[in-house]
């Protein structure tokens, strides 16, 4: 374990030695479609856990799991070779949380780029969501390159990626850094960003399965996205649930109201 004034760094299996590896970033953001697609490859792959770090950069609070055992936030470096599931040995960073504070936030990302270039790190994807108002029907994906060599060959790799009129002017936090500090240390890398909705509990799953089918073909990755089509069906159908319970609990308030029953209120208190 490294610990440091600001940082706790467990190496939790010895790091196999990778060759030319893409570091692929996903963290909570806009829609999550970063840390929905960072960790279904991650599930999907079987990638193995390399380092758990902690940091006193990351918000004070803890999570609380389902078994009433409170954990630390945390983000993980984990590891999959090439191979029968992959054409490329990949670094994936994954996590509950990200700084949001600006010093923070440039330190966490070198921080990162430090151990992912030790690591064997030569090129790096980050993925995030561009907030809309609404949810778009067919989401597109955007994308921002570190210099124009790269952003040749992704033209080429995906003409479904857009890079004329970005809606991108700014890229906040990790998504955005990790390239630009990347860039001095001589990484270069895209950004993939997908429209999504702009609501703090909204879960971009139709927008990560856009993400996914763009960076599944270059690195030939064995993954099945029937399974996150499903997790798509299920959240529509949770959705449509709430909202006619929702409609009917309105219009049952309603009825009573009409038919002068006093009994209900809008306001309830627990004591």
């Amino acid at each position: 374990m490294k610990t440091d004034k600001m940082w706790i760094i467990k190496e939790t299996s010895k790091c196999p030695k990778l060759k030319n590896a893409i570091f692929i970033a996903g963290l909570p953001g806009i829609g999550n479609v970063g840390k929905i697609t960072a960790d279904f490859l991650v599930d999907e792959l079987k990638a193995k856990e390399i380092y758990k770090i902690n940091s006193f950069y990351f918000p004070h609070s803890v999570f609380i799991n389902e078994e009433s055992i409170l954990e630390l936030p945390t983000v993980f470096l984990n590891v999959v070779k090439s191979g029968a599931k992959t054409s490329r040995d990949i670094i994936f960073l994954t996590g509950d949380i990200q700084p949001m504070e600006e010093q923070a936030s440039y330190e966490f990302c070198d921080k990162i780029l430090e151990l992912v270039t030790n690591m064997g790190c030569t090129e790096i994807i980050t993925v995030g969501g561009i907030g809309l108002p609404g949810e778009p029907k067919h989401p597109h994906v955007y994308g921002v390159a570190t210099d124009k060599k790269t952003l040749q060959r992704w033209k080429k790799i995906d003409k479904h990626i857009r890079f004329k009129d970005n809606k991108a002017a700014t890229i906040v936090g990790a998504t955005g850094l990790l390239l630009g500090i990347g860039k001095l240390r001589g990484l270069n890398g895209i950004s993939l960003l997908c429209e999504t909705v702009g609501h703090p509990y909204h879960l971009g799953l139709k927008e990560a399965t856009e993400v996914l089918k763009i960076i599944k073909n270059p690195l030939k990755l064995k993954v099945d996205l029937n399974k996150i089509k499903n997790e798509i069906k299920k959240s529509e159908i949770e959705q449509s649930e709430k909202a006619k319970e929702s409609h009917e609990g309105v219009l049952m308030k309603k009825l009573k109201r009409l038919s002068g029953d006093q009994s209900s209120s809008d306001t309830s208190y627990i004591g």
